[in-house]
C-alpha cells in the first residue's frame, strides 16, 4: 500500500505542534513570577551597584512652584534654579542630596558661583556640615511648608536601600507595561515602630524622616534587575497636611545610567514641578578645581 504524502504531512504537522505546545507549557511554568524576597534583594542589589555611580555627579534644577487652586491674591508662581550635587559618604552606600539655590525668580543670588563644587573639592574637614547650611539656607526661598525630604528627587528610592527595608511592610502590585516589559509596582508601608514596654507602657519611635513624617507609596521597578524607573511617596506628621513627592528617572546616555528627568511636588496648599538638565560627572585634579567638561560615558 502506498503512503499518502499529504495525509503524512499533516500527522507531522499536528505533532510539531503539539510538540510546540508543550514547551510553551514548560516554559511557563519554569517563568514563574519572583517572590517578594526576591524583588526586594534585587531592588537592594541594583543600588549597591548605581549609588556608587552617582558619586561626583552635579546637575541642574528648574523647580516651578506654585499655589495649587488659582488665587488672584495668592503669590505668584516661584521659579528657582539650583545645582543639585549628589555625595556619596565615603566607605557607605548611603549618599546626601546637596542643593545650592543659585537663581529666584529670574534674579541671580550673589554667592559663589560652583561653591558647593569648591567645598568638596577643597576636602575641607567640614565640608559636609558647610554644604548642609547651604542646603538648609536654600529652603527660605521655597514656599513655606517644604522640606529636605519631601523636596528630594531620590526620595522614594533610597528608601527601598536594604538598610531601610526592615522598617517597611511590603506588597507587589500589577505589572506596568508602559514602564517597561518587567516593570511592576511595588507598594511599601512604613511600620509604627514602638520600644519594649517599661514602667510607663510601649513608646511609639519617630518615624525615619523626622522632618516630613511617616512615609508609604509605591515604586516602579523591574523584577528581574531591581531597576527602578519611577516612585511616589506620601509623607504625613502625626496630625499634619500630607506631603508627596513623585519621581521619573530615564537613562542619561552620556553617563550610562538613570538619572531624575522630573519631580512633583505637593505639600499645604502648594505643588511644585522640577525638572532636571545638564547632568555632568567632575573629577579632582591636582590643582584642586572641579573638571566639569569631562562627561564619562
Amino acid at each position: 500500500m502506498t503512503p499518502d504524502p499529504i495525509s503524512d504531512m499533516s500527522v507531522r504537522f499536528r505533532i510539531l505542534v503539539a510538540v510546540a505546545f508543550a514547551l510553551l507549557a514548560v516554559s511557563r511554568a519554569g517563568a514563574q513570577a519572583p517572590s517578594l524576597e526576591d524583588v526586594l534583594r534585587r531592588a537592594d542589589g541594583y543600588l549597591r551597584v548605581w549609588v556608587p555611580q552617582l558619586a561626583n555627579i552635579v546637575s541642574s534644577e528648574a523647580y516651578e512652584q506654585r499655589l495649587l487652586t488659582a488665587s488672584a491674591i495668592g503669590p505668584r508662581p516661584r521659579r528657582l534654579k539650583s545645582d543639585v550635587l549628589l555625595v556619596r559618604r565615603p566607605g557607605s552606600i548611603n549618599w546626601i542630596l546637596f542643593r545650592d539655590v543659585v537663581e529666584v525668580d529670574s534674579r541671580p543670588l550673589t554667592h559663589q558661583p560652583d561653591r558647593l563644587l569648591k567645598l568638596f573639592v577643597s576636602q575641607a574637614a567640614d565640608a559636609e556640615e558647610q554644604a548642609r547650611r547651604i542646603a538648609a539656607d536654600g529652603l527660605q526661598y521655597h514656599f513655606p511648608g517644604a522640606t529636605a525630604s519631601s523636596t528630594n528627587p531620590f526620595l522614594g528610592i533610597a528608601l527601598m536601600q536594604g538598610t531601610y527595608q526592615s522598617h517597611f511592610r511590603f506588597r507587589l502590585g500589577d505589572a506596568e507595561r508602559s514602564l517597561g516589559p518587567r516593570v511592576r509596582a511595588l507598594r511599601f508601608q512604613e511600620i509604627e515602630e514602638t520600644e519594649p514596654a517599661d514602667q510607663s507602657g510601649p513608646r511609639k519611635l519617630p518615624p525615619l524622616l523626622t522632618d516630613a513624617g511617616r512615609v508609604q507609596g509605591t515604586v516602579w521597578l523591574d523584577v528581574e534587575t531591581g531597576e527602578i524607573v519611577k516612585t511616589d511617596a506620601r509623607m504625613a506628621l502625626e496630625s499634619g497636611p500630607v506631603s508627596t513627592t513623585k519621581t521619573t528617572f530615564a537613562r542619561d546616555e552620556r553617563l550610562g545610567i538613570l538619572v531624575p528627568k522630573e519631580m512633583r511636588t505637593e505639600w499645604r496648599n502648594f505643588s511644585g514641578t522640577a525638572k532636571y538638565s545638564n547632568y555632568r560627572r567632575f573629577e579632582v585634579r591636582t590643582t584642586e578645581v572641579p573638571d566639569l567638561t569631562t562627561i564619562k560615558p
